[in-house]
């Protein structure tokens, strides 16, 4: 009987531990924006209205380089990029209604592009 409960409470603690880790090493989601400004007045209408959005759903911008130097290939000047708890995140923020008014202003007044991922989480050692 002892030895039973003991494989119990294994089991438990290994089910337990794997949530954890699961939680633990949830991969954040990426916003990665590179564009060049063709309309500095309209930039400035997305920048007043976009400004302060991620943060509503937990992102923050890590990068926003207005002359960002290439070093390979041929990117647009501007590289932007925010992160986010979960892909889930990311996605909810670009489809918000919020995000959705704003995008227009820099959708007409940029030329680019803007790819949403998952960061990448190293295996378990």
């Amino acid at each position: 009987m002892k030895k039973q409960m003991m494989g119990v409470l294994a089991a438990i603690a290994l089910t337990l531990s794997s949530g954890v880790y699961a939680q633990e090493t949830k991969a954040p989601g990426y916003m990665i924006a590179n564009y060049t400004i063709t309309d500095q007045a309209g930039f400035q209408r997305y920048m007043d209205a976009a400004g302060s959005l991620a943060a509503q759903y937990g992102g923050k911008i890590i990068v926003f380089n207005l002359n960002a130097t290439a070093v390979e290939g041929k990117p647009e000047s501007v590289m932007a990029i925010a992160e986010f708890p979960s892909l889930a995140d990311a996605q909810r923020f670009y489809g918000s209604p919020e995000y959705t008014a704003a995008r227009k202003f820099r959708v007409a007044s940029t030329k680019g592009s803007v790819v949403i991922t998952e960061g990448f989480v190293p295996p378990k050692q």
